[in-house]
């Protein structure tokens, strides 16, 4: 499965999980659980291409020991922030929802070998 398709399916799946968010927002009335899933998409879309970069370096460097560790540290700051915010302004954003949307990309690459192995 490729990057492309994988981008494809969390979109797919984030229109999902946003509208499950706002009813619950909704239901709840409070807007930071569809806010803070929205900003754990954004920084899981931003954590993805963190990994499709780091991957095309190691397959044109070569060595890349030092750049593995490095953009493995970049990854867990960046899920860092996305947290942080959810604890600093929790009005705006919802901790659980962060959690869930760091979590599309992982859904969607296990949903699409679930359907690619059924067919």
């Amino acid at each position: 499965m490729n990057e492309k398709t994988v981008l494809k399916q969390s979109v797919i799946l984030f229109i999902i999980g946003f509208i499950i968010f706002s009813i619950v927002g909704i239901g709840l009335k409070n807007i930071s659980y569809p806010l803070g899933f929205l900003l754990g998409y954004i920084f899981n879309t931003i954590v993805f291409y963190v990994i499709i970069f780091t991957s095309d370096m190691i397959l044109n460097l070569k060595k890349s020991t030092s750049l593995i560790i490095l953009m493995n540290i970049g990854k867990l700051v960046i899920y860092a922030i996305g947290f942080l915010f959810a604890i600093f302004f929790p009005d705006i954003f919802n901790i659980i929802g962060v959690f869930f949307g760091y979590m599309i990309t992982k859904f969607s690459i296990i949903i699409g070998n679930y359907v690619s192995n059924r067919r």
